[in-house]
């Protein structure tokens, strides 16, 4: 039996192999890539967090866009990459400090978590109820859950800050890499957007509709919600700095990451440290806190971030929250930015589909 030639079974043969060709290829140009994830992630968020600002510089430089990237480099390096190494050290410092105190606390022979404590006999009590309704009666078992449950987190911590100190040749490569990168993404970042814009297989409405949808979710997620975590954070750090608090920055910094947990909040943190101070005894200082807390910190999530996200298409709070976890999980410390900012692309286009396709007028012929 013999088959008839067919040129449309020759011309599908020709489209699959330059598919399958194609695609071997930009997987080996993402493979060439995928090293430099890192470096590369990081200035990307940085060249969208401080566009505007480059924007300005560029304008009072009249347009010399080379000199305005780097005067953009040097500001990133003294106000964000030495203070965040800085903030690094210091915070793995004071991790290790609370750890190794808390070790003292509850190792020394003979006293308990409660005999240590009866100097302070709200505190006392009410750990001796937390106890009986867990039906609990031996401290050492009690000591042994903490002590567990606090070496994990400061081992946790501890790594990640060292990490960076332990490879510092590495860490100095990834760095340059990132301002690099950084100084072509300010300079020439737009050519880049225009020319990724010429591929989309899409009307040039509907490309000039899906940038404002991704700009906006971006624009509230990176001002709207990360900025004022931010803020936050540093009104913690400062407010526990004043009132004398064992470890503000490492608190400061849980209480910045709250803000992302729904319901919660920023609560997570000042709450207890609020009960923790009227229950040693110390009412000016924890009132204090709570006031602080209450009229600015709390605050700062029904005036800033509405100015912020005023008009924009923002991501829900289950979603931000999500993000940053699975973010953490699969990026460490870059997915606290990295995860918000996958999600806001992805309902980006979902948004896209929405519109171009759901809400289409063809739909309701």
């Amino acid at each position: 039996m013999h088959h008839r030639y067919r040129p449309d079974d020759t011309q599908k043969f020709v489209v699959f192999l330059a598919t399958g060709i194609t695609l071997f290829i930009l997987i080996l140009g993402l493979m060439l890539f995928a090293p430099f994830l890192h470096p590369i992630a990081w200035a990307i968020v940085l060249t969208l967090f401080f566009y505007p600002v480059y924007q300005k510089i560029r304008l009072l430089l009249r347009g010399k866009e080379g000199l305005a990237s780097l005067f953009m480099c040097l500001l990133i390096i003294a106000f964000i990459i030495l203070p965040v190494f800085t903030l690094l050290g210091s915070l793995t410092n004071e991790v290790i400090r609370v750890y190794q105190e808390f070790q003292a606390n509850i190792g020394s022979q003979g006293s308990g978590p409660l005999v240590n404590l009866r100097a302070y006999p709200l505190i006392n009590k009410l750990l001796f109820h937390i106890m009986t309704a867990l039906k609990l009666h031996d401290e050492s078992v009690i000591e042994q859950i903490i002590s567990e449950l606090t070496k994990r987190l400061s081992e946790s911590f501890v790594a990640q800050g060292t990490v960076v100190f332990k490879n510092v040749i590495g860490v100095i490569f990834q760095g340059l890499l990132m301002l690099v990168t950084l100084y072509y993404l300010f300079k020439d970042g737009g050519r880049f957007l225009n020319e990724f814009k010429g591929l989309l297989p899409f009307h040039d409405a509907e490309i000039e509709r899906f940038s404002k949808i991704v700009s906006d979710v971006l624009y509230a997620t990176l001002y709207g919600n990360i900025l004022t975590a931010v803020i936050q954070a540093w009104l913690g750090v400062f407010i526990l700095w004043a009132l004398d608090f064992s470890a503000p920055l490492l608190w400061g910094i849980v209480m910045g990451i709250a803000t992302f947990i729904p319901i919660l909040g920023t609560a997570l943190v000042w709450v207890p440290a609020t009960l923790y101070f009227f229950m040693v005894g110390m009412y000016i200082k924890g009132a204090i806190l709570l006031s602080f807390s209450l009229l600015v910190i709390s605050q700062i999530d029904y005036f800033l971030r509405p100015y912020l996200i005023s008009g924009k298409t923002q991501l829900h709070s289950l979603f931000l929250f999500f993000s940053i976890l699975g973010g953490l999980d699969a990026f460490g410390l870059l997915g606290l930015i990295l995860g918000p900012i996958i999600i806001a692309l992805c309902v980006s286009i979902l948004e896209i589909y929405k519109l171009n396709y759901l809400e289409s007028p063809d739909n309701h012929t």
